[in-house]
């Protein structure tokens, strides 16, 4: 009893924080300190007040939009982080894992759902925020399953004496099932109004099961050690259908066709797309008919809204990592052609391999020049050296109205973050497709290319498309129709947090997180070498070999050294001299171990697979 206690305890302090997200009207209701609550659930109002609470719940509504600097997208990163610092050292460990103890979260929803009897009002009026609680439930055991794989279904409330407190994990497939269940009711019965596009709707429902029937789908292709493979084709057909009920609803397209010339703040032959901007660097993101669902930024985090994660984006003074050289060479140049069949490609400096390049290139790497106006003057998007070189520009604003908002705890982005949009169900559909088979060229022109007309590029080709180092990254497919889309899922995708579930779902963590090119940064020629970040004719950085070698007093020195050096000494790529020691074990990095004390507090529980 002793140990139940604790881990009730435990439990009980974390449905505290998650009460206290519930809005006003709720709290007043319900006390702080209820375990139950019996009497409240009488109207659809309370229903909608209720779950109008895990909006500001992290743990039921929150993108991993940060999520890509723990992959091959990133090659620096500076800032404490479980699975950088995992990757580099052998402190891996139950003793030091997090996670896990937020089951609080879901304890909130199965509080409403088993107390619906006393409930008055239409069943549709009902159903509804049935649907909402129960999509919620479906998000939080999602995260859930991509982190641990098997974890105990709770459909109820606990108490102190319940004997599921002592209760050991359902098996993931067990799980998965409920999750569709849970999302089948939310996509059937939740309204189709969109409203500003920032509530739960039927159609956030179907975009979920798109995502997640594929994610599944493949994670079990690609993962022999769950033994569930011959469910492949039902999970690749279910996330085809959401998909095109999507496709079909006729309430989203592709917005914001064209291209952008940005020869008046860069160099000549660089070119972007203002509409592929538009998806990420505004304020409101209810007129964009791309936007399936969004949420609104707010550095003082009032309801419904978060701080953008735009303060890990490197935003000018937080510049906690660096793209990598692995994303920069995954654009195709403005022929459709792979970067690798540019003469001299590996050898291209800062500012030359920004020229004829897709111009989905130059709205994720900030390219020289990039900047923001505030208060009449240019604020520069810099990369530094020694942090790499490359900086992303995706969710940078050129707006200096909403760029920056200094004064608080945390510098932030004040930009609308897209939860979906329709492009990535696109996307979905054509894998989904190219798993079964049924890669078509009318699937193609419905998918990739709608995606490709939007920035001028050549459509999609395969043949011309797949090169040596896209076959590196990917031993475990060889169809060159799948590998060029895995490509084109990386390069649109880029910096939305998609990555590193991706890398997890192929089973090719090792590959690609071990490799050099997922290591390196920009190339440097021989020194000394300096760089005009932003295109004012004057270099504003350099490296040298130290400072008695440096060529000019007016520009940022960085040395190899402590924080990074070059491949070869004098010249090369940019490395962190801690990846090194990079690795990845398999299958064990897929998963997140439990910590140690949940295991203590439960011992019927098991870690995962090489835990």
């Amino acid at each position: 009893m002793k140990t139940i206690q604790l881990y009730f305890n435990i439990f009980l302090c974390v449905i505290g924080l998650g009460l206290a997200s519930c809005n006003d009207d709720f709290m007043q209701q319900i006390p702080e300190t209820a375990i139950t609550v019996e009497g409240f659930f009488k109207s659809t109002n309370d229903l909608q007040t209720y779950v109008n609470g895990f909006y500001n719940d992290g743990n039921l509504y929150q993108r991993g939009w940060w999520n890509d600097h723990q992959s091959d997208n990133v090659t620096i990163y500076t800032e404490d982080n479980e699975m950088y610092r995992w990757l580099l050292s052998d402190q891996r460990s139950s003793d030091n894992a997090g996670g896990w103890n937020d089951w609080g979260s879901l304890r909130s929803i199965n509080v409403m759902l088993t107390n619906l009897d006393d409930v008055v009002g239409d069943e549709a009026e009902v159903n509804h925020y049935v649907g909402i609680a129960r999509y919620f439930r479906a998000w939080f055991y999602i995260n859930k399953v991509q982190a641990y794989s098997d974890v105990p279904w709770y459909d109820k409330p606990l108490s102190t004496t319940d004997e599921d407190l002592y209760k050991t994990q359902t098996p993931r497939a067990e799980v998965v099932q409920h999750i569709f269940e849970d999302l089948d009711f939310a996509a059937t019965w939740i309204k189709t109004e969109m409203n500003d596009r920032t509530p739960i709707h039927k159609y956030c429902a179907l975009a979920l099961i798109s995502r997640f029937a594929l994610h599944e789908a493949t994670f079990r292709k690609y993962h022999s050690e769950l033994g569930l493979a011959s469910t492949v084709n039902d999970l690749l057909q279910k996330s085809i259908t959401a998909s095109e009920q999507l496709m079909n609803s006729g309430q989203f397209e592709i917005t914001g066709v064209g291209t952008t010339d940005l020869s008046d703040e860069t160099i000549p032959g660089i070119v972007g797309s203002e509409g592929f901007r538009d998806l990420f660097v505004v304020l409101d993101l209810s007129p964009n008919r791309e936007i399936i669902n969004w949420r609104r930024s707010d550095v003082n985090r009032t309801a419904g809204a978060v701080l953008n994660p735009s303060d890990q984006l490197m935003a000018n003074s937080r510049n906690f990592y660096s793209l990598s050289r692995s994303l920069q060479e995954s654009f195709l140049t403005k022929e459709g052609k792979p970067y690798s069949t540019v003469d001299g490609y590996a050898t291209k400096t800062f500012d030359q391999v920004f020229v004829d390049r897709d111009p989905r290139f130059a709205e994720t790497f900030a390219y020289p020049g990039v900047h923001d106006v505030r208060d009449g003057s240019k604020l520069y998007h810099l990369a530094q050296p020694f942090r790499g070189g490359y900086y992303q520009v995706k969710f940078f604003p050129r707006d200096g109205d909403y760029a920056m908002k200094w004064g608080h705890d945390v510098l932030g982005q004040m930009n609308g973050l897209p939860v979906y949009r329709y492009g990535e169900v696109l996307l979905n559909y054509a894998e989904a497709k190219a798993e079964l088979g049924q890669l078509t060229a009318d699937v193609i022109n419905k998918t990739v290319n709608v995606l490709r007309d939007r920035v001028s590029m050549p459509h999609f080709d395969a043949a011309r498309e797949v090169d040596a180092t896209l076959q590196s990254l990917y031993p475990n497919v060889t169809d060159p129709a799948l590998l060029a889309l895995r490509r084109e899922r990386r390069v649109e995708l880029a910096g939305e947090g998609f990555r590193l579930l991706d890398i997890s779902r192929w089973g090719v963590g090792k590959v690609v997180m071990e490799m050099d090119i997922s290591k390196q940064g920009i190339y440097v020629p021989p020194l000394p070498y300096v760089y005009d970040v932003t295109n004012d004719g004057v270099p504003d950085y350099g490296i040298a070999a130290s400072e008695s070698a440096k060529t000019d007093a007016n520009v940022t020195w960085a040395y190899p050294g402590e924080i990074f050096y070059l491949e070869n000494g004098t010249s090369g790529y940019i490395r962190n001299v801690d990846d090194q020691n990079r690795r990845f074990d398999e299958p064990k990095d897929y998963y997140r171990p439990i910590p140690k004390n949940q295991i203590v507090l439960n011992p019927q529980l098991n870690q995962p697979y090489g835990w």
